[in-house]
């Protein structure tokens, strides 16, 4: 991560990535039960639910050797079908039976699953059909994604661009690629740029997944290639699921950059959350212990607080200060405001910090 006197981050939840059409997470639930209702068929066979994830888990029980069998993950299937509408997320479920690995195994194949065919589905999608193909702007000009792209380019020329993005941390716990998405053909659409200047721009922006994501996209030089809302063949899925990783296995120093992920948080001048649900295991990451440490009077924190009743606000603008050693009264959340409203009503105070 390159060194700059002063930058800010933003952490994503899921309520950043609705705004571009990507599912809730009760919508996720519901999408990951449909792919998962297995059945038997008249010949003994598995059937129904997804075919990708289907070839896969018999693949995988028949493999010799296997410490599974294909009813194991059979049963595992139909466990996460029947359960999701009382979990609160699958990640929820995945880590509540995190002694039972093939629940993980075939919670993973669900999610890539149901992510990749969200991407195809939602705004920002660009059909393969016609290389002439973009992001239809038009149809985002009123997200977060249009306002955070306006916040980086303000004032600015497209030399200028690295500079900007390297006083910028992302930090997102959705598993979609959205934003690196909409900011590759941003960049291109807006300056005219050809597709590798934007790949090289883009190098310079500091972006953690946690948790994992599904695949890098095909201009980005690392990891399983998966073009944005692309077609998951049962070995490409079997790849991406096996690279997602559970709420344990993110807090793993060495498989989710958890120490640049808290410096990102913690050194901030600016910390902003958007769509991000606060859940306590998702701020241990960010956090880890309250360190002692003087209380900063400088740092700003904001951030969007949609569903949450004005008591669990309160209580969470506590437990943030508690946690970023910040001053409380540096701490703006906003429960009417969703991440494409926040950021014009701080567009000041979320000016990308000016090279020093």
């Amino acid at each position: 991560m390159p060194k700059t006197s002063e930058f800010m981050t933003f952490v994503l939840g899921a309520g950043s990535s609705f705004e571009a059409g990507m599912p809730t997470g009760s919508e996720l639930k519901g999408m990951i039960s449909s792919s998962l209702a297995l059945k038997v068929d008249d010949f003994r066979r598995m059937a129904g639910g997804d075919d990708a994830i289907r070839e896969v888990l018999y693949t995988k029980g028949q493999q010799p050797g296997s410490a599974h069998s294909v009813n194991d993950y059979y049963q595992a299937a139909r466990r996460i079908c029947t359960a999701m509408p009382q979990a609160p997320s699958i990640d929820n479920f995945i880590d509540s039976h995190r002694s039972n690995p093939t629940i993980a195994e075939v919670g993973k194949l669900a999610i890539a699953s149901a992510i990749i065919k969200a991407e195809r589905g939602s705004t920002l999608y660009v059909s393969p059909d016609n290389t002439y193909n973009t992001v239809n702007f038009q149809r985002l000009q009123d997200t977060w994604f249009n306002a955070f792209f306006q916040l980086l380019c303000l004032n600015a020329q497209e030399e200028e661009l690295p500079s900007r993005l390297s006083r910028v941390r992302i930090v997102t716990f959705n598993y979609d690629r959205t934003l690196e998405h909409y900011l590759y053909h941003s960049i291109q659409n807006y300056y005219g740029t050809k597709p590798e200047r934007a790949t090289e721009i883009l190098s310079h922006l500091s972006i953690f997944h946690p948790y994992g994501k599904v695949g890098s996209l095909p201009w980005q030089s690392s990891g399983i290639s998966v073009p944005f809302g692309g077609e998951l063949h049962s070995s490409t899925l079997s790849q991406v699921a096996e690279t997602l990783r559970t709420f344990t296995e993110g807090t793993s120093e060495t498989e989710s950059h958890i120490d640049q992920i808290r410096e990102a948080v913690l050194e901030a001048e600016t910390l902003v959350f958007l769509g991000f649900a606060f859940h306590e295991l998702n701020l241990q990451l960010l956090f880890g212990t309250p360190t002692e440490v003087p209380v900063r009077h400088s740092k700003q924190v904001f951030g969007t607080a949609m569903g949450l009743s004005e008591t669990n606000k309160k209580a969470i603008a506590g437990e943030l200060a508690i946690l970023g050693r910040f001053d409380r009264t540096q701490i703006t959340l906003r429960r009417e405001l969703s991440a494409a409203q926040l950021l014009p009503e701080y567009s000041r105070s979320l000016r990308v910090p000016s090279e020093a």
